[in-house]
């Protein structure tokens, strides 16, 4: 059984052993991300192996590997002929990396997003007919929350369940609400740093 499923991620594995640097660099800081919350991949050492874990475990993780992925076609549609990505889950744009999809039903299409974004199960970031968010580093955006717009989001943001972003919001801080509303400041050792980064 575990020969089988060793097989069906034989061309994601090319697919990470022939990807340019830049994309390794963005699959591994991913990986990272996922690693953070799961005991089970933090007891493996090989690279290749937790990859393949979650691949095989989180349809949302292979969402992320494919779009990481995406200028590579033929071993790309082989692997996601035998691997599907998750169909509800949509990501464009340019994200650093450390992206983590916490589960299904996301959009992510900021135009631009820094390292180690989460993002929670039915959030949206997107455009209007402006453009679409720009996010910094070490940011959190909760479940059912939606982020719209040519707006900027600083570094070391959460933004809490079900808020509604149209603006701006600054750095080191929490939002929630429709509309977002800052309700707290992140200081330098507040363990709240521990869920973004």
């Amino acid at each position: 059984m575990a020969v089988i499923r060793q097989i069906r991620c034989i061309f994601a594995d090319i697919l990470y052993w022939i990807c340019d640097p830049s994309e390794k660099e963005g699959i591994d800081g991913d990986i990272r991300r996922y690693i953070k919350w799961n005991d089970r991949l933090k007891k493996m050492n090989h690279p290749i192996l937790r990859l393949n874990i979650l691949l095989l475990s989180k349809p949302e993780f292979r969402s992320v590997f494919y779009y990481r992925m995406k200028k590579h076609k033929v071993f790309g549609a082989l692997s996601r002929g035998i691997l599907p990505h998750a169909k509800a889950v949509e990501i464009g744009g340019e994200i650093a990396p450390g992206l983590m999809i916490s589960h299904l039903h996301s959009v992510i299409c900021p135009e631009k997003a820094g390292k180690n974004l989460r993002v929670g199960p039915g959030a949206v970031i997107g455009g209007d007919s402006g453009g679409a968010p720009c996010l910094g580093n070490n940011v959190y955006i909760a479940s059912n929350s939606t982020v719209v717009g040519t707006i900027h989001v600083g570094d070391n943001v959460i933004v809490g369940a079900g808020s509604v972003v149209t603006g701006d919001l600054d750095s080191n801080a929490v939002y929630v609400g429709n509309p977002a509303r800052l309700i707290k400041r992140i200081e330098e050792n507040d363990p709240l740093l521990e869920e973004i980064m």
